[in-house]
């Protein structure tokens, strides 16, 4: 079966520093491992925005600029049959990502999601749920219990995840560019 390919733009929320190297490692080992495609560890905030380019950097400036650093803190590792939720990260629902989101909902004029659902994946792709369950108990020690969220990551998420690519970094508070 072909990749599922992703559309739009993308914002996330992205670990720095010693929490990105430990998850990109491990995200790359896996992707190795198993055979899929590597990710760059992130929490979206709001995904497939459909442009154009400019009024999603304009807007995600503005953003960014009413935002406060987010620490999100992990609760578990979970897998559904959904391509890019195959095997991931909970990430805690906090009342400060809650309304991140729903700011990010309404700057951009899209629909309220009542069922937001943070995470970070690990794999893209489709394992049985033994194999999700046999790496859930490995990975367990290796996760660190939360990151800081900095800065709100804008990202062309057309096509298939190698061809995704960062278009901002803009530091949470300030609206600038990084």
């Amino acid at each position: 079966m072909d990749e599922p390919r992703a559309r739009g733009i993308s914002l996330w929320l992205m670990p720095e520093g010693r929490a990105r190297e430990r998850l990109a490692a491990l995200i790359d080992r896996l992707a190795t491992r198993l055979g899929t495609a590597a990710l760059a560890p992130h929490v979206t905030l709001l995904p497939g925005l459909p442009g154009p380019e400019t009024e999603v950097l304009d807007g995600a400036r503005a953003l960014a600029a009413e935002l406060t650093p987010l620490t999100l803190d992990f609760s578990g590792i979970d897998g559904t049959e959904a391509h890019f939720r195959c095997l991931f990260l909970r990430v805690a629902a906090s009342p400060a990502l809650r309304e991140a989101h729903a700011r990010a909902t309404r700057r951009f004029g899209c629909e309220s999601e009542p069922s937001f659902d943070p995470h970070l994946s690990l794999v893209y792709g489709a394992l049985d749920a033994g194999a999700k369950a046999e790496l859930e108990r490995e990975l367990r020690p290796e996760v660190p219990p939360s990151f800081e969220g900095r800065r709100l990551h804008v990202w062309r998420t057309e096509g298939r995840v190698g061809e995704w690519r960062e278009l901002a970094a803009v530091e949470l508070g300030s609206g600038a560019d990084v």
